[in-house]
């Protein structure tokens, strides 16, 4: 090759690599961790993420949970972070975090190749703050799969609720007091443990409609409450998970269920999902120990 050639490559490479380095390059720079935890269950903490310094403000889900969009402030600066989640194996999945300056996009790309991007050290302390936050609320439950099982019949006393997936254990203990109040004072029998109804689940706002409901003995008429219905639940064919865990994190077994009937090819329902709570949270056990029996319908 003649010494023009070999100018013309010297010079070239470089330039080349700048124009794909500043105005084609898709993020400023990446940042990847592996987790053990199911992209619902990533997705769903992004959305109240826990970090050091950092500040989230507008989280976007795709319907798959493998994409999430999220604009964040760091000190006074904004990204845009473009967190995309693939499976690595059966239990792992790599989370890698696309970050992207909205207003000073060249400057940090500057910095970071003269090796003096002091934010993108930050970036990743946040980021690994948020990994390790993830982690620890992992082992705040456990969730078993037991295949398909028959979820249980049942009369009920129930009252209608609306909200978000990690609010409806406060909307049980808010009612609570309203269902015993209406068993107690009409002598009603109770037969089985409380439970609630997910009637329906938008999986990207999180929002559910549910039913909190006492099963109790049948009779031929019951007493009228305007708060208060009373349903009958059928038994559907159904996945079955046990869930160990305080009751505010039982939706997580939710992704579970879906999980083991993506992977096995089995068609389950998006709604209808049942709750059975088998432990009493007044009775001051540990809230590891509390059981609940969840039931995801099998799609017939």
């Amino acid at each position: 090759m003649s010494k023009k050639n070999w100018l013309i490559f010297l010079t070239g490479v470089p330039i080349l690599f700048l124009l794909w380095y500043f105005p084609i390059k898709k993020y400023d720079y990446t940042i990847t961790f592996e987790t053990k935890a199911l992209p619902g269950e990533i997705a769903y903490r992004l959305d109240s993420p826990i970090f050091e310094k950092m500040e989230a403000y507008d989280t976007k889900i795709n319907s798959n949970f493998s994409n999430i969009i999220q604009q964040v402030k760091l000190r006074k600066e904004t990204y845009d972070l473009q967190w995309h989640i693939s499976p690595k194996n059966d239990s792992v999945n790599t989370v890698e975090v696309g970050i992207i300056n909205t207003k000073n996009s060249f400057n940090d790309r500057l910095l970071l190749l003269l090796g003096q991007n002091d934010l993108q050290k930050e970036m990743k302390n946040e980021i690994q703050f948020f990994k390790e936050a993830l982690s620890a609320s992992l082992k705040l439950y456990t969730v078993k799969i037991e295949e398909k099982a028959v979820s249980p019949a049942s009369t009920c006393a129930c009252i209608s609720a609306t909200g978000k997936t990690d609010e409806k254990a406060f909307e049980m203990m808010r009612t609570i007091d309203i269902l015993t109040n209406f068993i107690l004072d009409h002598k009603l029998k109770t037969k089985g443990r409380p439970r609630i109804l997910i009637e329906s689940w938008n999986k990207i706002t999180k929002k559910i409609d549910f039913k909190f409901c006492f099963p109790i003995a049948k009779r031929k008429n019951y007493p009228t409450n305007m708060l208060i219905d009373i349903k009958e639940i059928s038994s559907k064919k159904s996945l079955k998970a046990s869930f160990y865990g305080n009751y505010m994190f039982s939706h997580y077994a939710w992704f579970h269920l879906l999980d083991y009937a993506e992977k096995n090819n089995i068609k389950v329902e998006a709604g209808n999902i049942l709750e059975v709570f088998q432990t009493n949270p007044q009775l001051g056990t540990d809230p590891q120990q509390w059981k609940a029996e969840i039931y995801l319908p099998l799609l017939e």
